[in-house]
């Protein structure tokens, strides 16, 4: 299950306005709807709506008052603390990591396309040596 607008949505289009991977449509003044199988299930939808009209995966609303949100972050990879495993790569949901293959004496290392990356994290969460993090565009 992914992320999952409510009935309680009353148009305004932050949501769809904000989602990195733009899979949220709809028409300002009424219910907007995601695509539950295009989601990448970052959850900038659901921390930033006025209304908490979204659900999370496991059906629950936001109980805290929204995020403002000023600026996405992208991946970024530090070539010289990367393993060249590219854990990263294999898990990107976008495809947005690449390997760089340096040749027979040098190992490779793995490269994030800031235009393509949609901020989810994944990257982050998988890098073994910690050379993926989120850097404001």
């Amino acid at each position: 299950m992914s992320y999952e607008i409510t009935e309680d949505c009353v148009g305004c289009g932050l949501c769809a306005k904000n989602c990195p991977s733009g899979v949220i449509e709809g028409v300002i003044k009424e219910s907007f709807e995601i695509d539950p199988i295009m989601c990448d299930e970052c959850g900038l939808c659901f921390d930033i709506c006025p209304k908490a009209a979204i659900l999370d995966p496991q059906g629950h609303r936001r109980q805290s008052p929204p995020k403002k949100i000023k600026k996405i972050a992208r991946a970024a990879i530090d070539k010289e603390l990367c393993a060249g495993c590219q854990t990263c790569l294999l898990n990107c949901p976008k495809h947005a990591i690449s390997f760089i293959d340096q040749g027979i004496l040098k190992a490779g290392f793995c490269w994030a396309d800031r235009d393509m990356c949609v901020g989810c994290g994944t990257c982050v969460k998988y890098c073994i040596t910690s050379a993926a993090t989120m850097e404001g565009k």
